[in-house]
């Protein structure tokens, strides 16, 4: 384990999405109802435990070469109607380095209430369509229209219809524009 207390849990993988047991020095041990075996993680509860094994998928066939298309975090409810985020993180190289070569973290945490993602306000307030929601959320987070078209797997043309749809929706410009409608908090 690289972190764990009540509430969160951070685990190593190395390069080939293979976990790796780093217990820091005076961390004390705490209990936490989560299994690791064979390159497997579960918590005996179906929703979470699929979350999980979708991020260690996408960490194991995660090419060096090419930064990584890594599922966007996830919520999940458990048995006894916790919220736990789940989500994979590519580290630095450096990082990773200091941390026995650990190249992503995969990370488990309770959140104290359920969040509703931008994607989903997006798609309630604003009308979005589950791909433009996607596509405007990269756009939101820096990415450019080539980025965002990449991430979604579909051409730079198509990548500009759904931003010409979105501006249409949401009687916005130009991504400047459209790009602090979505970070209001707001929505």
């Amino acid at each position: 384990m690289f972190f764990q207390d009540e509430r969160n849990l951070m685990i190593a993988l190395d390069s080939d999405g293979k976990f790796i047991r780093i217990d820091p020095p005076g961390h004390p041990k705490t209990s936490i109802d989560l299994r690791i075996s064979c390159q497997r993680i579960t918590t005996g509860q179906r929703l979470l435990d699929e979350k999980i094994d979708t991020m260690l998928k996408a960490c194991r066939e995660c090419n060096s070469d090419i930064p990584p298309l890594l599922p966007p975090p996830a919520i999940a409810r458990t048995k006894d109607g916790r919220s736990m985020l789940v989500e994979a993180l590519l580290l630095p190289r450096e990082l990773g380095e200091l941390i026995g070569g650990a190249r992503f973290i995969l990370a488990v945490r309770e959140v104290s209430s359920p969040l509703i993602s931008r994607k989903s306000r997006m798609r309630h307030s604003l009308g979005l369509t589950a791909t433009e929601a996607d596509f405007a959320d990269f756009l939101a987070r820096g990415m450019s229209v080539k980025e965002a078209s990449e991430r979604l797997c579909i051409s730079v043309w198509t990548g500009r219809s759904h931003l010409r749809s979105i501006f249409q929706k949401t009687d916005t410009h130009r991504q400047g524009e459209l790009i602090a409608l979505l970070n209001q908090e707001k929505l």
